[in-house]
């Protein structure tokens, strides 16, 4: 029986990705029917032409797209206005970050629907939804931070890369994986004086063999660590648990103790930010001052550039469809150890022991 595909415009705020692009949904028309909302890529540069040149049908509405889909596949969580439209048969598919959003994991729980997480999908240690959107906000987090600095923007009114060596201004990238990385990289061919924080001795031990020094590194938790944060210019918080809640690691009494124009950047905050009492942004309104100190923690970062983040994205995702148009998808994901943690919900059941420690929800074991 052949499956019902739909991709829905995004209608969470500034955000203009799409999860699959043109060219990447024609391998798929022979073994389903595509659907796609009209408008869904405009926002990446995808008109509804270039859909139904690769074989999808444009449908007007979000009502039509839903009530036609078996499985949909999104980009963001739904908002708000989608939850009437989700039904018991649908296999939601995008990342849902549900660790941050009791709400929304309650309501995903009684609609008894399928949800797969994408940011939870392995390749053996690896996420490889999760690396191309992290490598994008790593460098936007360097890119906002260095327009929050500006005078305009009540920052400190520094110029991030170095015109001589009395004016080199300072990152501390606080959690070294894939965004850390991105941005310390980015930093570094900008100029800026950078210190790298994280809890794991290897990580920093690769990071000063590659950039000698260029960096510094310090062991997370310190005092050094502390003090560190406290006279940064520019404070990029992206620590990261996959599938959890992350340590909050920038406390208000640091806040508290920064120069006024400081910047923080809580990359983390998809999954509830490392920020003490930190609050979603938006890219329209992208931060918040406390105490003189400039915090932004916008929750779709990469959707600042939507076409980049959609061809990356849907490069990856194309991979992991044919999956899911296959009768016997369930058991695959129940059975394979790479696909296993991105499998959450089913029919009112929480499945990942990850969003039941953050969210202190019971969670079911299949057999």
């Amino acid at each position: 029986m052949i499956k019902k595909l739909g991709i829905p415009k995004e209608i969470k705020q500034d955000e203009g990705r799409v999860a699959l692009i043109p060219q990447h949904i024609t391998q798929f028309t022979g073994l389903a029917d595509i659907f796609v909302e009209s408008g869904a890529g405009q926002g990446s540069g995808f008109s509804d032409k270039d859909y139904e040149s690769a074989g999808a049908k444009i449908l007007f509405s979000a009502e039509e797209l839903y009530e036609s889909s078996e499985i949909i596949c999104k980009v963001k969580e739904p908002q708000e206005q989608e939850f009437d439209l989700l039904k018991p048969s649908h296999v939601l598919f995008g990342y849902l970050h549900l660790a941050s959003n009791l709400s929304m994991t309650k309501k995903l729980l009684e609609k008894k629907l399928t949800a797969i997480a994408t940011e939870m999908i392995m390749d053996g240690n690896k996420y490889p939804l999760l690396i191309p959107m992290s490598k994008i906000a790593g460098n936007l987090a360097i890119q906002k931070g260095m327009h929050f600095l500006e005078y305009s923007s009540q920052g400190k009114g520094l110029l991030l890369s170095s015109i001589s060596d009395e004016s080199n201004s300072k990152v501390v990238v606080i959690g070294c994986g894939e965004v850390g990385k991105a941005s310390i990289d980015k930093a570094i061919q900008i100029g800026a004086s950078v210190v790298a924080i994280d809890l794991n001795k290897e990580t920093l031990t690769e990071l000063k063999n590659k950039y000698e020094d260029k960096i510094t590194t310090i062991i997370g938790g310190s005092e050094e660590a502390k003090m560190a944060v406290r006279s940064a210019d520019l404070v990029l918080g992206a620590v990261l648990l996959p599938g959890r809640k992350p340590p909050v690691v920038i406390m208000e009494e640091d806040i508290d103790q920064m120069e006024k124009g400081t910047v923080i950047i809580d990359v983390a905050i998809d999954q509830g930010g490392c920020v003490e009492n930190v609050k979603p942004n938006t890219h329209s309104e992208p931060f918040e001052i406390r105490n003189g100190v400039i915090v932004s923690a916008i929750a779709n970062l990469p959707g600042a550039v939507p076409k980049t983040s959609s061809i990356e994205l849907s490069t990856i995702l194309q991979n992991y469809i044919d999956d899911l148009l296959n009768e016997d998808w369930f058991e695959k994901y129940k059975s394979n150890p790479n696909l296993r943690p991105s499998l959450q919900i089913h029919n009112g059941m929480l499945l990942s022991v990850e969003v039941g420690d953050s969210l202190s929800l019971p969670v079911t074991k299949l057999v």
